[in-house]
């Protein structure tokens, strides 16, 4: 095979996984907001109306949480005015083309360390997964926590870099990365130890001036949000967390105890991480370097390194007070999979010979298995995620009996697009069972009523079914229905994943027979409810409504203090 073809067949190659996340993504995103999308709508709002340039700047760098996130509202005001709607999911994929700028770099690293493109296949498989799966469909998420890591990792690869022109670039994007999350502020301690370590008293400098003004600027007018929950864990479950952290990409290998193979991962990964660490401050203490550009790799891996385990730190001590399973959840996942890759430079460099191309063919083996893994395992919170994200929207936006959206002209309710949601061809057939019972074509709904049980509790409505079997995907699946004399409700249903390994990857059966609901009584209206049973088999949709009801009394629910 010539050069050129197989050039090409490798490039081929790396795009699979690219086509593959992409196609995953665009099947369950969906123009919804979710969270701390809502500010956004509130940011422009406030920039359309700002009188001024200084009250725009400040609508843009304005504090949201703990963090400042200026590039998530520049480019949904580029959506807006581009479109003259913001949808969320041009956000959603503008996140995760900013993920896809970790590839090139990793392909310059490889290439500057005379590594062949075959080198950089495993890298695809392992950087897009469905492992992200909360990032990928959550607009603001998508550009915060994507973003950043991928403007920290090329301002700290640019900042060592012997171009004059290149480390002022990197001054620049430095000030992007603080502007687009708050643990972007880790770029400037860490960039300052690599320049410390490169020997460039000039750059070091510069570079310390500039992190104090960014740092003043960072501060200026910040307030201290409210706390998360205070952490209960003792040191040893700190450091258990802090590991499984450091771990939690292992989450989807086929084993029973998820959590405990994350804390394994976890400690194997710091141990390689102290390694790595070690052996570059060793061989920049002794300058045994032959190559220059061995020294930037050094540098580089050492500050993504520290900017890992710093992360850690941080994450542990603010979010453990949620719960040490709460440590491992996906918007994490990226540290994790960052420090693999990390170790994977430290094992592919030094190979040289004849030795380099058997050991990147089992890497890329075990690294397409990893990518299988992610997407079985975390295909039902995709599927999942995406009916809260609808049955939400549904719920405020129809909040009177005749199921008709409030007529709201004023600016702010026209800013998101309007897109078309599968549940607008419910609302004749619900109006039509809330009279009659029942309506639609949807088979066995009856049997299936009967095998899902309501268990009214203090604060919920508890239901459940273990004889469900579809393993239809999208929309399709069980809602359930409530109605009171004043409006309706939907909830979603949930799926458990199937931990049958021959049923799930021979036959993909993702989801385990049954489903699952938890309808806090906070989220209702006060009132007497009809209780029913909707499901969406394909283009098919049944509602039934039996005997059971409930009641709700006026329940309190704990709002979250924000400052957007």
């Amino acid at each position: 095979m010539s050069k050129g073809a197989l050039t090409l067949l490798v490039s081929l190659i790396i795009f699979i996984p690219i086509g593959v996340y992409f196609y995953v993504w665009d099947y369950y995103a969906i123009n919804i907001p979710k969270w701390d999308d809502h500010a956004l709508k509130a940011f422009i709002v406030e920039y359309a109306h700002a009188g001024t340039w200084q009250g725009k700047l400040k609508a843009i760098f304005k504090q949201h949480n703990e963090h400042r996130i200026a590039l998530d509202r520049f480019f949904a005001w580029l959506d807006f005015s581009t479109f003259g709607k913001l949808n969320y999911r041009h956000l959603m994929l503008i996140g995760n083309l900013l993920l896809l700028g970790v590839i090139p770099l990793w392909y310059v690293l490889l290439k500057n360390n005379k590594k062949p493109l075959f080198a950089l296949v495993p890298i695809s498989f392992i950087w897009l997964t469905l492992a992200f799966w909360e990032n990928m469909y959550w607009g603001m998420a998508a550009i915060q926590n994507f973003g950043v890591i991928t403007l920290l990792l090329w301002t700290l690869y640019l900042c060592v870099h012997p171009k004059p022109f290149l480390f002022f670039l990197s001054l620049i994007l430095a000030l992007l990365t603080i502007s687009t999350s708050g643990n972007g502020l880790l770029v400037f301690p860490v960039g300052a130890v690599m320049l410390f370590l490169s020997g460039d008293r000039k750059r070091l400098t510069v570079w310390c001036i500039l992190s104090l003004a960014g740092i003043l600027a960072y501060f200026w007018t910040y307030t201290k949000p409210e706390s998360n929950p205070a952490s209960k864990a003792s040191l040893f479950q700190l450091a258990k967390g802090y590991m499984a952290f450091l771990g939690c990409f292992a989450e989807s290998i086929p084993v029973k105890d998820h959590f405990g193979a994350c804390v394994f991962m976890g400690i194997f990964l710091f141990l390689v991480a102290i390694s790595i660490a070690s052996a570059t401050l060793f061989r920049i203490s002794t300058k045994k370097y032959t190559v220059k550009f061995e020294k930037i790799t050094d540098l580089f891996c050492l500050g993504t390194i520290l900017f890992i385990l710093g992360t850690a730190v941080i994450v542990v001590y603010s979010r453990a007070g949620f719960g040490l399973e709460f440590l491992i959840t996906s918007r994490y996942k990226i540290y994790s999979v960052l420090l693999l890759m990390v170790a994977y430079l430290y094992v592919v460099i030094p190979i040289r010979g004849s030795f380099l191309s058997p050991y990147i063919t089992a890497i890329v083996f075990l690294a397409i298995t990893f990518n299988v893994f992610s997407y079985h395992y975390h295909l039902v919170d995709a599927f999942n995620l995406r009916k809260d994200l609808t049955t939400s929207q549904f719920n405020w936006t129809y909040t009177n009996k005749d199921l008709k959206a409030p007529a709201d002209t004023s600016f702010a309710a026209r800013i998101v697009e309007k897109t078309p949601i599968f549940y607008e061809k419910w609302l004749p057939l619900i109006a039509i069972a809330d009279r009659q019972s029942y309506a639609g074509n949807s088979s066995a709904l009856t049997e299936l009523y009967a095998g899902t049980s309501f268990e009214k509790t203090s604060k919920s409505l508890l239901v459940k079914n273990t004889g469900f079997t579809s393993q239809r995907l999208q929309d399709s699946g069980i809602y359930i229905l409530l109605s009171s004399d004043k409006r309706f409700y939907v909830f979603p249903t949930h799926r458990s994943r199937n931990n049958n390994r021959k049923e799930l990857f021979l036959k993909q059966y993702y989801f385990a027979p049954g489903f699952h609901a938890d309808i806090p009584f906070s989220a209702l209206e006060k009132g007497n409810y009809k209780v029913a049973i909707i499901r969406q088999q394909g283009d098919e949709t049944g509602i039934l409504f039996k005997d059971d009801t409930i009641s709700v009394n006026n329940v309190t629910q704990d709002k979250v203090k924000v400052n957007w």
